[in-house]
């Protein structure tokens, strides 16, 4: 193992110790103001999350299909009177 991964290891296990002991003696000091600030946190996490998932087109659910389809086209094109030909895949050009 380097040494780089050693120090990094080091850093990442101090600063998760740091962490919680700093909250766990912030909740014993004032237990009101952490668990306001937390359920603040998740509120405010939660309408972010729900906005960028809106934005992302996450409410548009769209279920994949269950395979190709058959299509008839009309061979005759000089009886239809519309400028619209359906094609192969379906799609109206």
């Amino acid at each position: 193992m380097s040494v780089k991964t050693k120090l990094a290891r080091q850093a990442v296990k101090t600063t998760a110790k740091h962490t919680a002991l700093g909250t766990t003696s912030k909740l014993a000091r004032k237990p009101f103001r952490s668990l306001t600030l937390l359920a603040l946190g998740v509120a405010f996490g939660g309408i972010v999350g729900w906005l960028i998932g809106r934005s992302c087109g996450g409410d548009s659910y769209v279920a994949p299909s269950p395979g190709p389809t058959s299509v008839v086209t009309d061979t005759d094109q000089t009886s239809n009177n519309s400028t619209e030909h359906a094609s192969e895949t379906g799609a109206v050009s």
